[in-house]
């Protein structure tokens, strides 16, 4: 998949995300909580991918030379916390209680 198509998706997913706090930022680095995001660190010379916490605890969660790499590890991470915000549980079972049967 494409840097692109990566982008594409996260776009897709983020009205989802945004509506549970989960805010993804591509290209630049902003605390905030439930944040994640990737950018350029200029000082390490690497492509950075990180999330921020509840109390905007930073967390760089891979840093690399390439920026694809980087965008997909952070689609793999929306994707992940789509998946989660979209779960509807485990189907109710209809059954009778055990005493009844």
């Amino acid at each position: 998949m494409t840097k692109e198509e990566m982008f594409k998706e996260m776009e897709k997913m983020a009205p989802v995300l945004e509506r549970n706090g989960v805010d993804i930022v591509l290209g630049k680095r902003i605390p905030g909580s439930f944040t994640r995001g990737y950018f350029f660190n200029g000082e390490a010379g690497l492509w950075e991918v990180y999330s921020c916490g509840e109390r905007n605890d930073y967390f760089i969660e891979k840093q690399t030379g390439s920026e694809q790499e980087a965008v997909e590890e952070l689609y793999q991470i929306a994707k992940y916390e789509y998946e989660l915000k979209t779960f509807r549980g485990w189907r109710k079972v209809t059954r009778a209680p055990f005493w009844t049967l």
